[in-house]
C-alpha cells in the first residue's frame, strides 16, 4: 500500500490527522579477528513510525510494513487509552525531495583490515585482535495528511578496535572507535597501533592511594558522560522533577571554561539533521555558555504543555544531535606535561553500584586508564573507584582540549583535565 491510498484509507476510517517518520538505512559492515572475517552484514531497510489522531486522541505506533490493520491498531490504541493528549502535525512545510541513497561498497576497507593483522603480529603479546568497519546511509522522511513531504539524509563511517594482550598470564584488553562522514580520514594503521600500545601499557597495572587527583578524562569518556546531560536537559524529566538541572536556567552551574553547543545542522558531524523525528526544524544552539545554563531541550509535547516552541530535540522522546564541548586549544600531550601527575582516564563501567545519576547529579564510576607521572603514561591504573558529581566534575575544568572527537551522533567531547576528583582503589 502506498502512502496516499494509506491516507485515504485512514480518512476512512474517521483517522484525522495521519503522519510517518520513514527511515530507510542501508548498511554494510564487516568484523575481523586476527585478520579473518569473523561476519560480513550487508541490508537494506525500511522502518515506519505513525502518529495519528482518532477521536481527539493521539497514539503512535511503529512497523516495518504499511497496510491496512495498522490503522485498525491504532484505533484500538486510541480507543483503549483515557489519554485526551492532542499532537501536532506538520502543515506547509516546503517539499524537500527524497534524495538518492548513496553507492557505496567497504571491498577497500575489507582489504585494508585483513592488512592490520600484520601489525597484530609485531607484537607478541598481542592474543587478539578485532577490527570492525561499518559504512552507513540513513534517509527520514516525514510525509502526511497534510501533504507535507520533507527528507534528510546522513552518511557515516565507523571503525572500531579492540586489542587483548597477554602480559604475565593476564589479558588486558583496549578498545576505541572513530565515528566519521569521511572516511578517507581514517588513518586505519597509526589508530590500530596506537590501541595496541596503549593495551600492553595498560596490562602493568599499578595501584594508587585512595586520595583526590587531577584527571584528564580522555574525549571518549568525556563524551560519554555529556551524553547524560540530555537527560538532565529534558524537559520532560524537568517537568517531573526527576532532574538535577530543575530550576537551573540562568544560573552559573560549571566552568566558565566550558560552553556546550548541540548543532544538527553542521553536515561535517555525524548527527547532522535538518530536522528531528517530529519534523521541527534544527538549529544551532548554545545550551550551556562559559558555564551558564541557557536552555531546556524540548519536543512539541513539552513544548505544548510549557506553551512554548520545540527545540527540534524531539528524537523518541527528547535527546540530541551533534550536542558537543567546544575545543580549547591545548593537546592531550601538553595537558599531560603541564599536569606532570595524575590519572589518565579511557573508560568507565556504570555496574555494581556505579552510576551517573540524572536526578541528583552524583557520579560513582569504576574507571579504567593510565597512571601519569612526569607529564607522561607510566602505567596501567588498577581499576578504580571515581566518586564526585556533574558539578565538581565539569566545574573543576582547568583547560580543554582540541581533540574533538565524535563516537555516538548524539554527543562528543575533546579531553578535559579537571583538577582535585576523587578516586578510590
Amino acid at each position: 500500500m502506498n502512502y496516499q491510498q494509506f491516507f485515504k484509507k485512514a480518512k476512512e476510517k474517521d483517522i484525522s490527522n495521519i503522519q510517518i517518520t520513514e527511515k530507510h538505512s542501508i548498511d554494510s559492515s564487516v568484523e575481523i579477528i586476527n585478520g579473518k572475517i569473523e561476519s560480513f552484514e550487508d541490508y537494506d531497510n525500511i522502518d515506519y513510525n505513525i502518529k495519528a489522531e482518532y477521536h481527539f486522541k493521539t497514539v503512535k505506533t511503529s512497523s516495518n510494513y504499511l497496510e491496512e490493520d495498522i490503522l485498525d491498531q491504532i484505533i484500538m490504541k486510541a480507543e483503549a487509552t483515557d489519554s485526551k493528549y492532542e499532537d501536532e502535525y506538520l502543515e506547509k512545510k516546503e517539499k524537500i525531495a527524497v534524495k538518492k541513497p548513496i553507492d557505496f561498497e567497504i571491498s577497500k576497507e575489507i582489504n585494508i583490515l585483513k592488512e592490520l593483522e600484520k601489525i597484530r603480529e609485531k607484537y607478541k603479546e598481542v592474543k587478539k585482535l578485532t577490527t570492525y568497519f561499518g559504512e552507513n546511509y540513513t534517509n527520514t522522511r516525514i510525509i502526511n495528511s497534510n501533504g507535507v513531504d520533507i527528507s534528510t539524509d546522513s552518511h557515516l563511517c565507523n571503525f572500531m578496535v579492540e586489542a587483548i594482550v597477554e602480559v604475565d598470564g593476564e589479558f588486558t584488553s583496549f578498545d576505541r572507535q572513530i565515528l566519521t562522514t569521511n572516511k578517507s580520514t581514517i588513518d586505519f594503521y597509526a589508530f590500530t597501533k596506537d590501541v595496541i600500545e596503549k593495551a600492553i601499557i595498560e596490562s602493568k597495572k599499578e595501584k594508587i592511594e585512595t586520595k583526590k587527583y587531577d584527571i584528564i578524562l580522555d574525549s571518549y569518556v568525556a563524551g560519554r558522560i555529556l551524553s547524560h546531560l540530555s537527560e538532565m536537559l529534558s524537559a520532560a524529566n524537568i517537568r517531573n522533577k526527576i532532574s538535577c538541572l530543575d530550576n537551573k536556567i540562568g544560573e552559573k552551574i560549571f566552568n566558565q571554561n566550558l560552553t556546550i553547543v548541540e548543532d544538527p545542522t553542521d553536515k561535517k558531524y555525524p548527527g547532522y539533521r535538518l530536522f528531528d523525528d517530529e519534523g521541527t526544524a534544527t538549529t544551532k544552539k548554545i545550551i550551556v555558555e562559559k558555564g551558564k545554563l541557557n536552555t531546556y531541550l524540548y519536543n512539541i509535547k513539552e513544548a505544548k504543555m510549557k506553551e512554548t516552541t520545540s527545540t527540534g530535540n524531539g528524537y523518541q522522546g527528547i535527546g540530541t544531535r551533534n550536542m558537543y564541548i567546544i575545543p580549547g586549544k591545548y593537546s592531550l600531550e601538553e595537558m599531560m606535561q603541564e599536569m606532570k601527575d595524575g590519572i589518565y582516564i579511557v573508560d568507565y563501567m556504570g555496574a555494581s553500584g556505579t552510576s551517573i545519576n540524572t536526578v541528583n547529579g552524583s557520579i560513582s564510576l569504576q574507571i579504567f586508564g593510565f597512571v601519569v607521572k612526569n607529564g607522561k603514561i607510566e602505567s596501567g591504573l588498577e581499576p578504580s573507584i571515581m566518586t564526585t558529581t556533574i558539578f565538581e566534575l565539569l566545574s573543576n575544568i582547568e583547560k580543554v582540549g582540541d581533540d574533538l572527537k565524535f563516537t555516538a551522533t548524539s554527543s562528543a567531547s575533546p579531553s578535559l583535565w579537571i583538577k582535585g576528583i576523587s578516586i578510590a582503589r
